[in-house]
C-alpha cells in the first residue's frame, strides 16, 4: 500500500498508524525495523525519521504478515466471481459483500486476490504489492460493486495513472437515515484518523485546529428517491479516494449509511453498511472508453422492497 506525505514535520511511524487501519505505532516500528516499510525507494531507517511533504512511503504488507518469508498469494479456485467485462487486458469484477479485496494480517486467505490468481495465474506478477497481484484500487469488506485488476503490468501502469490523475468516474449507491435538506450538493471535509478508534476516521470540523494527519476529501451527491422522511436513497461521486471517505462524509452530514455501525447507524434494517459501487466509466488500455454497471445485489434489493 502506498501514500504520500502530504505535509512535513511527521514522525513516520505516528503518520503509519494515522492512515493505515488495522496496525498500531509500535507495531509499526517493529515493521520499520524488519525493512517493511519504504520512504522513497528505500528501507525506511528508523520510526523517528521525519516527513517531508512528498515524501512516498509504501507498506510492504506482505513482510509484514510474514516477516522473513516469502509471502505468496494462495488461488483459491472455490471463491466465486461475477464477472461484467473482461479483455485481453483488464477484467472487472462486481465484488460480493463480505468479501476482503486482498489478504490482511488478520486475514491472509479467502479473498477476492485469492480468487483473482486461481482464474487468472498470469496476475501473481502484476501489481506493486504480491498482496494485491493485479488489483488497483479496493472496496471495504463490505462494500459491494465494481472493481477493476489487471493481467500485465503495462495494463495496470496504465489504470493505475487514470485513478492518480481523477480520470476514473465512480458511482455508488446508500441508503441514509434521514432526508437530507438539499437533494443534491458536494460535501467537503477533510478526513484524520480517530483519536478513539483507529479502524475509525473522522471528518474535520472547520474549527478544528490543523493536524498533519488530515486530508482533503470531496464527495458529490444527489439524492434519486426518499422513503418517507426516514430514508434516502442517494447516488454518492467520490472525487478524491480516502480510507472510508463516503461512510465518513454522509455520517458528517448527519445522514449515516444504514447498517454502517462504525459511522453511527441506528437502523436495523441491514446487517451491513448499505453501499454499492454500481457505476464505473474509464478508459481501457486499448483505448476502449468502458462505462459499467452492476445492478444492486439481492439483499439491498430485498430493503428497498420492504420501504415501498
Amino acid at each position: 500500500m502506498e501514500f504520500v506525505a502530504e505535509k512535513s514535520g511527521e514522525r513516520l511511524d505516528k503518520f503509519l498508524a494515522e492512515h493505515y487501519t488495522g496496525l498500531s505505532r509500535s507495531q509499526f516500528q517493529r515493521a520499520i525495523q524488519n525493512g517493511a516499510i519504504k520512504l522513497n525507494g528505500r528501507e525506511a531507517p528508523k520510526a523517528g525519521v521525519k516527513l517531508k511533504k512528498g515524501d512516498k512511503i509504501v507498506i510492504l504488507e506482505e513482510k509484514i504478515i510474514a516477516p522473513g518469508k516469502n509471502f505468496a498469494v494462495e488461488p483459491e479456485p472455490d471463491i466465486p466471481l461475477t464477472i461484467v467485462y473482461e479483455d485481453k487486458d483488464i477484467v472487472v469484477i462486481d465484488k460480493a459483500a463480505g468479501l476482503l479485496t486482498h489478504p490482511t494480517i488478520s486475514q491472509p486467505k479467502h479473498t477476492l486476490a485469492n480468487a483473482l490468481l486461481a482464474r487468472y495465474p498470469e496476475m501473481k506478477t502484476v501489481g506493486e504489492s504480491p498482496l494485491r497481484p493485479g488489483i488497483v484500487h479496493r472496496l471495504d469488506k463490505e462494500t459491494s460493486g465494481l472493481i477493476i485488476a489487471c493481467k500485465n503490468q503495462k495494463a495496470f501502469e496504465f489504470i493505475k495513472e487514470q485513478f492518480l490523475n481523477r480520470k476514473v468516474s465512480k458511482k455508488y449507491l446508500a441508503l441514509v437515515e434521514g432526508v437530507p435538506s438539499e437533494k443534491s450538493g458536494t460535501i467537503v471535509f477533510d478526513i484524520r484518523p480517530s483519536t478513539m478508534n483507529r479502524l475509525k476516521k473522522v471528518a474535520v470540523k472547520k474549527t478544528e485546529p490543523l493536524k498533519k494527519s488530515r486530508r482533503t476529501a470531496t464527495t458529490d451527491y444527489a439524492v434519486t428517491k426518499t422513503f418517507g422522511d426516514k430514508f434516502a436513497l442517494m447516488e454518492a461521486m467520490p472525487k478524491t479516494g480516502r480510507t472510508h471517505q463516503i461512510r465518513v462524509h454522509l455520517s458528517a452530514i448527519g445522514h449515516p449509511i444504514v447498517g454502517d455501525r462504525l459511522y453511527g447507524s441506528k437502523s436495523k434494517l441491514s446487517k451491513r453498511q448499505f453501499l454499492h459501487a454500481f457505476s464505473l466509466n474509464f478508459t481501457a488500455p486499448n483505448k476502449k472508453s468502458i462505462s459499467l454497471q452492476a445492478d444492486l445485489p439481492a439483499d439491498l434489493q430485498a430493503i428497498l422492497e420492504k420501504l415501498k
